[in-house]
């Protein structure tokens, strides 16, 4: 937080994010010490409501596609992340309804 605090009075342009493509956002928040991929994603996703997202690294959305899909097993990020290219160009809604799914059957609308 201290750095992504650094770099906004240092003058990183947050509100002009918006205007760039995916990878170009991610890669802008990726430089900034202590935001990785899944951060970048997330903002992409919830902050600028990007639809065709999917956010790489999400054990939620793991658990949640093994229990919904039936696997014989909890999916890697990689491979996950392939299955989810077929929901193209709606990810980030199915990340929403994994994620829903995740926590109504643990109790937690």
């Amino acid at each position: 937080m201290r750095d992504l605090a650094t770099a906004l009075a240092d003058g990183f342009d947050l509100e002009g994010l918006a205007d760039q493509p995916d990878d170009e956002v991610r890669a802008n928040l990726m430089r900034l010490r202590g935001i990785g991929r899944w951060t970048a994603d997330i903002y992409l996703i919830m902050c600028l409501r990007r639809p065709d997202v999917w956010p790489h690294g999400d054990q939620a959305l793991a658990t949640a596609a093994r229990e919904l899909l039936a696997l014989p097993a909890q999916p890697t990020f990689d491979a996950l992340e392939a299955r989810a290219r077929s929901w193209r160009p709606h990810r980030a809604t199915a990340a929403r309804i994994l994620w829903h799914h995740s926590l109504s059957v643990r109790g937690r609308a």
